[in-house]
């Protein structure tokens, strides 16, 4: 269906996140090594908030319009390829790789450090920043692995 186009972390939270190169564990609580802050500090570390999933083709809409985005910027830790963000809804689970099986729980809502890249960002992101998920099985992934929807 997809592929896993990168793995993103920031290891002491903010944006953007940056790629992570090879295979990286993918446990209940997240990517390994990387800190969200509003996960943890707001949300207390809830499991429905374990991953941010944001396809390729809405960053680069955004990039089309002007603002300077790429993988990794609009905070996702896993950029997505062969995935629109209109396919994506709350309940489908995904497998990432071999063996990672996430759920999607429910939208992203666009955050103020997405300013950074202009400040219309965030009222241009509203209802399309990517997905939550909850991770329900744990595991590796890397870069150019498959992403396939396992239920609807």
């Amino acid at each position: 269906m997809g592929r896993i186009l990168q793995v993103n972390v920031s290891p002491r939270g903010g944006l953007p996140k940056f790629p992570v190169e090879g295979p990286v564990r993918v446990l209940r609580t997240g990517v390994e090594g990387d800190f969200n802050r509003y996960r943890t500090t707001r949300l207390a570390g809830d499991p429905d908030s374990a991953l941010l999933l944001l396809p390729i083709s809405t960053i680069e809409e955004y990039a089309r319009e002007g603002y300077p985005v790429g993988p990794g910027s609009m905070g996702e830790n896993i950029t997505l390829g062969g995935i629109s963000e209109d396919e994506m809804a709350p309940g489908q689970v995904y497998r990432l790789g071999r063996t990672v099986e996430a759920e999607i729980r429910r939208p992203c809502t666009p955050c103020h450090e997405l300013a950074t890249f202009g400040e219309s960002l965030v009222r241009r992101a509203m209802g399309r920043r990517g997905y939550y998920a909850k991770v329900l099985q744990e595991g590796e992934i890397a870069a150019g692995e498959a992403v396939v929807l396992l239920r609807r």
